[in-house]
This record gives structure tokens, sequence and C-alpha cells, in this order.
């Protein structure tokens, strides 16, 4: 949307790190297929790297070892998700600050309800197929091969990189893998799918979950703001006041390693739009059944609310998320990685049943 005009947010709200905080272990939510390469499958470059595939520190890149030789380039990487004691209801896929560009990758997306072992297995053919809708930055086209449903699975392919959002029909599973896999011929000889023989496939961070869009547009006097907090000035005794500034925002490591959602990487760090930006927001006449789940006794997947599909699971200001002033939007200058600025969430109620509620959120960096 230009000019980051606001119609009616959305939230991208990570189901494992709030599995994690619930008490998951990181290696039972999270599974990397070991380097095999009888089975054709490359691992990653350091084991131990495996939970900073989910740590929500997009700029900490995980490595994996694709380029090592000849025959790893033509291997795939299987990352898998379990979420453990149900069936969770998942709509969309985020990989932040990746390099699938420079890497030659491509990746597909699969699920299964009731057998892991579909979801870790080299071209999933008893895994169920994902069919995605792009965001921004990945294309989608059909893969060579077929899943347990008998139809071809889907490829996703980033026209750069950085960071790519897919959405898809709403789905209940426990299981969900993912398959990266080389986009080049060998040589032009137009034999196999090779990774890039100079760049390791890298990763900053996976988020899968489900989205939640507002139930209407906030009230107009939203607050926009763009901040520089990590100043500090300090006066002389004459008078003179000297500043010393630690961040001046996101970040560009390097062409291949930058802050989630700004896509440009050249004259070092010149280009990039500084300070934090924040939003406060008041959301008015909300009807009850979209502020607060049915019950609250026990968590019911039923619920769709601000209550139930965002705060619950961030835990208020503990998990980050991705956020957008428009939830139709593709422009990827339109989100944030960001996370509640409020350690509570007030609903005040204005007639029987509707709530006002307002929300403080804030950039991460």
């Amino acid at each position: 949307m230009a000019n980051l005009d606001i119609r009616t947010p959305r939230f991208y709200i990570d189901r494992l790190n709030y599995l994690l905080t619930r008490g998951i272990s990181p290696t039972y939510a999270l599974n990397v297929e070991a380097t095999d390469s009888g089975a054709n499958i490359i691992g990653l470059k350091n084991t131990d790297d495996l939970p900073e595939l989910m740590d929500m520190r997009p700029l900490n890149q995980v490595e994996f070892n694709t380029k090592a030789s000849a025959v790893t380039r033509q291997d795939v990487a299987i990352p898998s998700f379990n979420f453990g004691f149900g069936s969770y209801k998942t709509n969309f896929i985020a990989i932040l600050n990746h390099n699938m560009k420079s890497a030659e990758a491509n990746f597909k997306m699969v699920y299964d309800t009731s057998t892991e072992a579909h979801v870790q297995a080299v071209n999933f053919p008893d895994a169920i197929r994902v069919e995605p809708t792009q965001v921004f930055n990945g294309a989608v086209s059909n893969d060579s091969y077929t899943g347990a449903d008998g139809e071809l699975h889907k490829l996703i392919t980033p026209s750069a990189n950085g960071s790519t959002i897919m959405t898809f029909n709403e789905i209940d599973s426990a299981y969900w893998g993912l398959q990266f896999r080389g986009v080049t011929d060998s040589g032009g000889t137009g034999a196999g799918n090779y990774f890039d023989n100079e760049h390791d496939l890298k990763i900053g961070c996976i988020i899968i979950g489900e989205y939640y869009d507002m139930p209407q547009s906030p009230d107009l006097n939203v607050k926009r703001s763009i901040k520089f907090d990590n100043q500090k000035i300090q006066e002389s005794l004459g008078g003179q006041r000297f500043s010393s500034m630690t961040s001046y925002g996101k970040s560009l490591l390097s062409t291949t390693n930058f802050s989630p959602f700004q896509t440009y990487t050249g004259n070092n760090k010149r280009g990039l739009y500084g300070g934090r930006m924040t939003y406060d927001m008041k959301f008015s006449y909300l009807s009850s059944s979209d502020v607060m789940p049915s019950t609250y006794d026990i968590q019911t997947q039923a619920d769709d609310t601000v209550v139930s599909d965002i705060w619950n699971y961030t835990h208020g200001s503990h998990i980050p998320f991705i956020f957008t002033q428009d939830g139709t939007s593709t422009d990827e200058s339109d989100y944030l990685f960001a996370r509640f600025a409020q350690d509570s969430l007030s609903m005040t109620q204005v007639a029987p049943d509707v709530f006002d509620v307002s929300m403080k959120i804030e950039e991460e960096f």
C-alpha cells in the first residue's frame, strides 16, 4: 500500500515459540534431518544451531551444508515441525532473512495429520501437499513429484534474498515439513537440480502458524511514530551536548544478511530508513465474540478472537510476530517484525457485549 496507508491490520502469529514457552522442547518441536549422502539429505553445518532456526532473531542465520561437493549440491534439506499435543489451525509460513536467491534454492511444503515420518522423507511421497499463495517473494510452480493425493507438489521460488511469506487455506495438522533443493543445472548441462557452489543455504528464522485479520480497521486517530531510541545525549559543564548512538534501526550486515522487510542492499547502509516504527491503535465497538473466546477454561481451536489468536499465543509482549497495517498488501515495506509494547490488553465495554480494544505495536530489530 502506497505511503503505508492504514487499512485492516493482520497479525502473523508463530506457533512454535508458543509451544516452547508451554514446555515443548526445541528438538521435539523442530527437526532437521541429519546429513545422509546415501539418502540424498543435507543437514546443518552445526547441529547445535537447530534451535536458532526458530529463535526469533532473524539476523542470526543458520547455515546448511549445501555447497560442500557436487554430490551435496544435488541433495535436499528437510526441516520438519511437530505441534506436539494437538493439531493447530495453520495458514501461513514465513522464512525470514534467507539467501535462497544466492544459494539458488527453492522449497515446498507438506503436512500429515498422523505420521511424522511422512514429512521427513525425501520428496514427500506419502505427505499431503500444501497449495500456497504468494504474499511476496515466492513464485509458485508445479514440482515433478507427487504426494499422497497423487497431485504434484507446489514449489516456492524466491526472486531475491530476504524474506518470504506464503499463505494457504487453513489446515489442522500436527506435522509439517519443508524441503529445500537446488534450482540450477550442472554447468549448463541441463542435468539435475543443484544448489549454488559458492553460497551455502542460510536461513534467519522460520515462522509457521495462523494469521489473524482484525475484524475492522482501527479508529481514524491511529498514531504512527518513528523513534530513534538507542541514543544517549550527555551535556558538558559548559552546556555543550554530545550524542552517541548504538543503533539506528534495521541492519544490513551483507547483501545476504539483513533485517526482514527491507530490500535495500547497496551503498553499504546509507540507503536504509532508520528509527523504530510504532503503532498506537484503538478498535472501537468490537463484538464480544471478536474479542474473547467462547469459554475461558480451555482453549478451543474453533474460536477466532483477539485474545485467543493473538494475545494468548504471543504471551502479550513476550513473543515477536509479523504485523502489517494492511492485511491485503503484497508490498514488503508494509510489514514489520514486531512485538506488543504493552503488558496488558485492556478491553473497555461501551455497550452490552461491545468493547473498545487498544494496542501498541513496536518494531523489533
